[in-house]
């Protein structure tokens, strides 16, 4: 197994040198490796060779400049070690498919695809075991009731929406029978100002839910890719990010939904203890 903590501390050294002339030689040399066995254990870890990496949080780190400052494109590009603004462009447009420009027009971008610092906490996920490894799976469609909020920053409020859940679930007028618990995390065009919608949902089986708040929603038939996250749920964070900036770019597939649908089986409340196991689903198109 790699030396975590070794990988981190290279990780490190990239975050202090974004904007410095560095390279995979100097990666290695940060913490005492050889370029052959740094490249490899660097990969193990992460899951990402030294050089994509980096040249990744650069275009991460430039992309957010572009959008929260108004200095030019070109000096951007230099800062982070560009030569010049049609390499930059390139690589920016490979990244992100869009050209820096039409990102600075809009004023916004999706920060799902934003990739983010590593750390050792997202280094330990990866090395959990095969859990991140996906699945292909066909779903029928399928409906579910549950409770929607609005999350705009972060993931606290989510906790309150499933205790919210399991009251209203207990108000009904004839006993739930619950199926799998369910969390639906949509992020609708433009959320990065308002927020995206996330709902905890249970598909149930019987029951009479009218006098209730809950809402009906019905999942369409779609095809998924499935992984494992192993941990408790406050951690899904970092299996979220290794979908988005590990595993797709590589997988020559784009999201058909913009949705992630988590599934807790039949008892969202075991959800929280290390040795937990939450399915995630992401739509996907080939």
């Amino acid at each position: 197994m790699p030396d975590l903590a070794l990988i981190a501390r290279a990780l490190d050294f990239v975050e202090e040198n974004l904007k410095e002339p560095i390279g995979v030689a100097d990666m290695a040399d940060a913490v005492g490796y050889s370029l052959y066995h740094f490249s490899r254990t660097f990969n193990q870890a992460t899951h990402h060779t030294p050089y994509d990496y980096l040249m990744r949080r650069r275009l991460s780190e430039a992309a957010r400049v572009l959008l929260e400052t108004d200095g030019r494109i070109i000096d951007v590009a230099l800062d982070y070690q560009f030569n010049n603004p049609e390499t930059f462009s390139r690589a920016f447009k490979r990244m992100f498919e869009t050209q820096p420009s039409q990102s600075r027009r809009e004023g916004h971008m999706d920060s799902r695809w934003l990739m983010p610092r590593l750390t050792l906490a997202h280094l330990e996920q990866i090395a959990k075991g095969p859990y991140l490894r996906p699945v292909l799976e066909e779903r029928d469609a399928f409906r579910v009731v549950g409770v929607t909020t609005l999350v705009k920053s972060d993931r606290s409020a989510i906790p309150d929406l499933w205790d919210l859940l399991h009251q209203e679930l207990a108000n009904c007028l004839e006993p739930v029978v619950a199926g799998d618990y369910y969390g639906f995390a949509w992020y609708p065009e433009g959320w990065e100002d308002r927020g995206h919608l996330y709902m905890a949902a249970v598909k149930i089986q019987s029951g009479d839910t009218r006098d209730t708040a809950l809402v009906t929603k019905t999942i369409p038939a779609l095809t998924y890719v499935r992984f494992i996250h192993k941990g408790p749920r406050h951690e899904l964070p970092l299996t979220l990010h290794y979908i988005h900036h590990t595993w797709l770019p590589k997988s020559g597939m784009s999201p058909s939904h913009p949705l992630i649908i988590e599934c807790y089986g039949q008892d969202v409340r075991t959800a929280d203890g290390d040795e937990s196991e939450i399915g995630v689903y992401l739509p996907i198109e080939a």
